[in-house]
């Protein structure tokens, strides 16, 4: 478990993580507003008019890449020191719109990191608490 980079999120809770991350985390620019000794997290991401589909709602490639993004963040917090994971695949579902100015929720919550694998889940919610997206994924363990 990454326990210092653990302590050091909790002690920038709700500072946007742009320039903290790397490419495409720091285009998203979400931020973390809860994360447990344990390393289970929660974050937060403000819709912008660059997320948008042709009709005026959060693209699906949008919400794809906050679900990508925060599920690896959760696996890199909860796993040994060192170890690195890439996504195999990814499942959601896309259940109700989210607009530009919205802030969206997402809870990451690992089910399972094997020797090779890791299986995650991911809700997305509105600020009043509507769920926006569901997803589950499968990462790959690299080093």
């Amino acid at each position: 478990m990454e326990l210092e980079y653990i302590k050091q999120l909790q002690n920038s809770l709700g500072e946007p993580m742009g320039e903290h991350m790397a490419g495409f985390g720091a285009w998203l620019n979400g931020r973390v507003v809860a994360v447990s000794d344990e390393g289970d997290m929660v974050m937060q991401f403000t819709v912008r008019e660059n997320m948008l589909n042709p009709m005026g709602n959060m693209h699906g490639g949008a919400i794809a890449a906050v679900m990508d993004e925060i599920l690896g963040f959760q696996i890199f917090l909860k796993s040994e020191k060192g170890a690195a994971y890439v996504s195999m695949t990814m499942n959601i579902d896309f259940l109700a719109a989210a607009k530009p100015g919205d802030v969206i929720t997402a809870t990451p919550k690992v089910m399972r990191i094997g020797r090779k694998t890791a299986n995650v889940t991911c809700l997305l919610t509105n600020e009043a608490g509507k769920l926006i997206a569901q997803g589950t994924s499968n990462f790959m363990r690299v080093i």
